[in-house]
């Protein structure tokens, strides 16, 4: 007997445990689009003004500008956009698994999980790269949950889970 055999017999015997895993990690991805948000409006409280009286008619200062803080914000700089818009992205890929609205049409066969290996990876991907670094205490409350997705994930493979079970979920 392998060792550990006995807890997959138990995972089967539960039923669909694939569900479980896509629940869990449904709603950690929820939660990773919802907290992008959040810290993106708490970066907007601080640079929603333009400032004027202090700007010349023309400025030729890109990165000290008079409104440098805007331009951090709305950049397509791809280091200040990724950085800022990294759990929000990582959130609509998670939710594009089971909101046919969520996708990102074209791109969601390349970016999204197929099975539960890839959804364990991609849920590790989003606790290193999407909570952890983010909005504080909730980040790590948020990239612990996805380390728990990633590791039901691998056990719905293990136990033998084919596709990812689908919620259907609509909104």
């Amino acid at each position: 007997r392998a060792p550990g055999s006995h807890v997959l017999r138990a995972l089967r015997a539960m039923g669909d445990f694939g569900l479980v895993a896509s629940a869990v990690s449904f709603l950690t991805s929820f939660l990773t689009l919802l907290m992008g948000l959040v810290g993106i409006c708490m970066t907007l409280k601080d640079t929603m003004s333009l400032n004027w009286k202090h700007c010349d008619f023309f400025e030729a200062a890109y990165i000290h500008g008079c409104n440098a803080a805007w331009k951090q914000l709305f950049s397509l700089s791809p280091d200040m956009l990724l950085t800022l818009w990294t759990p929000v992205l990582l959130g609509l890929i998670g939710l594009g698994v089971h909101v046919q609205a969520a996708r990102l049409n074209f791109f969601m066969p390349w970016l999204g999980p197929t099975d539960y290996w890839q959804y364990a990876w991609f849920m590790l991907v989003t606790a290193l790269f999407g909570n952890f670094g983010y909005c504080g205490k909730s980040g790590i409350l948020i990239g612990v949950l996805s380390v728990i997705s990633c590791t039901l994930c691998i056990m719905a493979n293990l136990i033998g889970e084919g596709g990812i079970k689908m919620l259907q979920a609509t909104f």
